[in-house]
């Protein structure tokens, strides 16, 4: 059996049939803040690597 790699869309719409505005709205910030959310935490992760890394090394010493 074939299977289909299409994937099936049903649009939200309001009492007249129009298209849920207000639906796709709510939808476009919650996956707007689900990618901030994401890259900040990412942007963390990096600052961690570093700071550690920087404390990690092995300082130079001058010697006369």
């Amino acid at each position: 059996m074939a299977h289909s790699n299409e994937t099936e869309f049903k649009a939200v719409t309001d009492s007249w049939g129009n298209p849920d505005v207000a639906y796709y709205e709510a939808e476009a910030m919650r996956m707007r803040n689900e990618y901030l959310r994401s890259a900040a935490l990412k942007g963390l992760a990096s600052a961690k690597e570093t700071l550690v890394s920087w404390f990690s090394a092995p300082s130079r010493t001058h010697s006369a």
